[in-house]
């Protein structure tokens, strides 16, 4: 940045306080809050055309809006509380990864895949994956060679990935 810009940033920093201070109080930190007015201020100076008018009617609806873009990240990243299974209140980020969705979510894309495939190779893959039978013994099992196993087992994966994909 230079001196131009950041001379208009520090003879205004008393306005990135003061809106800062107006909006204190409301679920996030007053640094914080000075920190993104600051911001704003910067992005104005930076932006500013001297032609168009006072830096001031330009820099404060930035600074404001950065301001405000705090709440609109704060709101997006806290869900409501809700209560867990032992009874305890609780809040948990949206950005917090959740097993229990990513499980389900993974049991759907599959049970969908796998509604697509015939009884057999259902029957295959269910023996190889859940049941944890080697090729070979999955070919005991259904009358046929290790290698038609291992053959169908990638001609049914492939044929899942496209399920997948779509």
């Amino acid at each position: 940045m230079n001196t131009t810009y950041e001379d208009l940033v520090v003879r205004h920093l008393p306005v990135a306080r003061s809106l800062a201070a107006r909006y204190a109080g409301r679920g996030i930190e007053v640094d914080d809050l000075r920190q993104a007015a600051r911001m704003g201020l910067v992005k104005a100076a930076v932006r500013y055309n001297p032609e168009r008018g006072e830096f001031l009617s330009y820099a404060v609806p930035m600074a404001k809006g950065e301001v405000k873009r705090c709440f609109r990240e704060l709101s997006r990243s806290v869900r409501p509380e809700r209560l867990d299974d032992d009874g305890t209140e609780s809040a948990t980020e949206i950005g917090e990864p959740d097993p229990g969705f990513d499980r389900a979510e993974a049991r759907i894309i599959v049970d969908h895949a796998m509604g697509r495939l015939s009884v057999s190779d259902r029957e295959i893959v269910q023996l190889r994956y859940v049941e944890g039978l080697s090729q070979a013994e999955i070919g005991a099992r259904i009358g046929a060679t290790q290698a038609q196993v291992s053959r169908a087992l990638a001609r049914i994966l492939r044929s899942m990935r496209e399920a997948v994909a779509a």
